[in-house]
């Protein structure tokens, strides 16, 4: 397996895995708490900020696989699309055509980017 294609899948799981950290800050904020304490130290919060954690560290690791330091940031930018489409399955919220075209323009600057 080249560098490079480590470096791609290590960055799909690092952003799959702060988008998914994202649903869980999102569900927590939409719930209501009995004190200031409660509404940053709950079981959402905690398991949120532990997988951005973790994703931080497998983005890190994939930097030592990166040809160009521009491939990571590149990358990153995934995470708006995963973001869209966890929202879409767990919340229920609307994909509207400008959503896609932005969609659309974030896949053709990755490609566009990779070609050779």
């Amino acid at each position: 397996m080249s560098n490079l294609t480590l470096c791609v899948l290590l960055m799909i799981c690092s952003e799959l895995i702060a988008s998914s950290s994202q649903m869980f800050l999102k569900k927590s904020a939409g719930i209501s708490y009995d004190n200031r304490i409660k509404e940053y130290v709950n079981r959402y919060v905690i398991t949120g900020y532990i997988m951005l954690f973790v994703s931080m560290l497998i983005t890190i690791r994939a930097y030592s696989f990166a040809d160009s330091y521009m491939n990571v940031p590149v990358l990153e930018t995934m995470g708006y699309v995963f973001v869209m489409v966890l929202g879409r399955i767990f919340f229920g919220e609307k994909i509207t055509r400008s959503k896609i075209i932005g969609m659309l323009f974030i896949f053709a600057g990755i490609i566009i980017y990779y070609l050779p």
